[in-house]
């Protein structure tokens, strides 16, 4: 089944933050409060981070990585054991980095429209493929781990 997003979800945070980018060049509005930049260095390795061990996990397992494509086995370890979506989550916490890294308003933007789509749309999207080639596994997995965290 194809995807519910027209780019992938890297790409689509890509292109948001390319896109704060320029509404910062245009506007030129500095955030009101200092933000310490080791937090955006937390927040840059860590999202990336996660994100990569849920990829990796994916791998290990041989399931498809592309959102939307037909999995192959409920992956229930790695990082999978304390967020359903730990590559979105990487993607999401990445953001929130580059808001840190660069302080500007503009750069509020991308976080908050990546995690509506993607927890709105696109996750629900994917719950139900897994529901519907897992059935019950997926549900009782669901009651031990939250979605985001």
């Amino acid at each position: 089944m194809k995807s519910q997003l027209p780019l992938p979800p890297p790409i689509l945070m890509l292109v948001l933050l390319i896109v704060a980018g320029l509404l910062q060049v245009i506007f030129s509005v500095p955030l009101p409060v200092h933000l310490h930049p080791a937090l955006a260095w937390i927040f840059l390795v860590t999202g990336f981070l996660v994100s990569l061990s849920g990829f990796i996990t994916f791998k290990e397992n041989r399931t498809p990585v592309k959102p939307g494509a037909e999995p192959t086995r409920l992956v229930i370890g790695g990082p999978y054991r304390f967020t359903r979506n730990p590559m979105y989550l990487g993607v999401l916490l990445f953001s929130i980095g580059v808001l840190f890294a660069l302080p500007s308003p503009c750069f509020l933007i991308p976080p908050i429209i990546y995690f509506l789509i993607i927890n709105f749309w696109q996750i629900p999207f994917e719950e139900t493929l897994l529901r519907d080639r897992f059935g019950q596994s997926y549900e009782d997995y669901c009651q031990n781990v939250r979605r985001w965290l």
